[in-house]
């Protein structure tokens, strides 16, 4: 019931704002020193290497220093732990199987200094345009972009190194972000989208290389679209397993029993997240 209770609380505080640095461009230390001339106050999130969290700033976010140059995008530290999870490298081919609207994909093309191929699909293409913008500010070349339902795409097989699949969620884990959720979700509507999360990572297996890694992330707590997902996948795919292999030394705090990682709000002050990193055998 504390612990309840404790999680209720954090859900009724306002939400705050993470910023990641982009690499490629700048380092922490820069952006630092021009958000304190500008009187904006900020400081790291460990153990993320490129967080920066403002406190208590108001007035447009795209006025702050660096913006425009592209230093720094917006995006809730639990998110960018996805991107470490999936640890991408240098030249090789990544599938963003629902990426929009593009945080993930970004962050990939910066871990992997922008070299290589990232093709990232979502289904509505109007919501892809802001993984171009994004992109474009950030000065990032290596994002491809596809209209496209992932569970359709047949003629990927075998051809990614690297997958993630951040799948479409009840957003349990973000209820301070997006109150609605408290109203809009029910019982029936999170059993659905377990079948579609369900049906999206078995399709999204199919585009690994063997030997190649699949982390599959949601912005929920509720076990059925977590756990249940990942165990059921699991049992239905026996060259597949979860994959323990050390990324990110300030994940290991995140790692539960069974491998997979689950972040909560009200122990770790970030968005609630859970992520399992799959390897093909």
């Amino acid at each position: 019931m504390a612990e309840t209770e404790q999680l209720c609380r954090w859900f009724n505080q306002p939400p705050h704002l993470d910023l990641r640095i982009n690499p490629l461009q700048t380092s922490l230390e820069p952006v630092i020193t021009a958000m304190t001339e500008a009187g904006v106050a900020v400081r790291p999130v460990p153990p993320l290497p490129q967080t920066l969290r403002l406190l208590h700033h108001e007035g447009a976010i795209w006025k702050l220093p660096g913006f425009v140059e592209g230093w720094w995008t917006i995006q809730d530290s639990s998110s960018q732990l996805v991107s470490h999870l999936l640890d991408p490298q240098p030249d090789e081919v990544i599938l963003d199987a629902c990426a929009a609207p593009g945080g993930k994909t970004t962050h990939i093309a910066e871990l992997m200094g922008d070299r290589g191929v990232i093709w990232a699909y979502d289904r509505q293409a109007s919501r892809l345009k802001k993984i171009t913008e994004n992109a474009e500010r950030l000065r990032l070349t290596s994002i491809q972009t596809c209209a496209a339902d992932s569970r359709t795409l047949t003629d990927l097989t075998g051809q990614a190194d690297r997958v993630l699949l951040d799948a479409p969620c009840s957003g349990l884990g973000t209820l301070n972000r997006h109150a609605d959720a408290r109203w809009r979700q029910t019982p029936d509507s999170v059993q659905t989208l377990a079948q579609l999360q369900a049906e999206l990572l078995a399709q999204a297996a199919t585009w690994v290389k063997p030997e190649g890694v699949l982390v599959y992330s949601t912005c929920t707590l509720h076990s059925a679209e977590n756990q249940a997902i990942v165990q059921q996948f699991l049992h239905c795919h026996p060259k597949w397993q979860i994959d323990r292999t050390p990324v990110l030394d300030g994940l290991v705090q995140f790692v539960q029993p069974e491998g997979w990682y689950q972040v909560l709000p009200h122990h770790h002050g970030m968005d609630g997240f859970f992520m399992a990193r799959l390897r093909r055998r």
